[in-house]
């Protein structure tokens, strides 16, 4: 089967990421912050994942879900 054998450019330096930080719910700003912190992290990419960091990004995020998921309920007719 033929595969493409050219990937699309990566990031490049000066230009803005395609999702404006700005523009992102609390939720996905929430993971957005606990994925870029464990993609640039040792302790995260190490098989224990030791990182207290990542341990609180990970419960902001879950907490982000929660209230999400509640405002949700509580608008819902």
């Amino acid at each position: 089967m033929a595969e493409p054998r050219e990937f699309p450019p990566g990031p490049q330096p000066g230009r803005p990421p395609l999702a404006a930080a700005s523009r992102l719910s609390p939720l996905q700003q929430a993971y957005a912050a606990y994925t870029d912190h464990a993609i640039h992290c040792d302790a995260c990419r190490d098989i224990d994942r030791t990182c207290s960091q990542a341990e609180t990004l990970w419960r902001g995020y879950q907490a982000a879900g929660s209230e999400t998921y509640r405002r949700m309920a509580d608008e819902a007719p």
